[in-house]
């Protein structure tokens, strides 16, 4: 696209359509998924007397961790051989 001088007075007034999907459903759903998140993070620390950090931190390994079996169980039917180092934590 060539930017010349009268550039900004062909441009459309108002967002492209899909910027404007974007910013009318898309951000909000996020945001509150992301609140929603947060609260529910923000009552389980108070119950549990711990704090959030701490509960994001184990769930975060968690995650890791299954992501991880899952690569090996993955690796492990393509190559025999990486079963011997796969770790006793993905045989759950």
């Amino acid at each position: 696209m060539m930017i010349d001088r009268d550039y900004l007075l062909k441009k459309p007034a108002g967002p492209s359509a899909p910027k404007f999907f974007l910013d009318t459903t898309i951000v909000p759903l996020v945001a509150n998924l992301a609140g929603g998140f947060e609260v529910a993070l923000d009552r389980s620390a108070r119950r549990m007397g711990v704090r959030p950090s701490r509960i994001l931190a184990g769930a975060m390994s968690l995650a890791a961790l299954g992501t991880l079996c899952l690569m090996r169980r993955r690796s492990a039917t393509r190559h025999p051989i990486a079963t011997a180092m796969k770790p006793a934590a993905c045989d759950l």
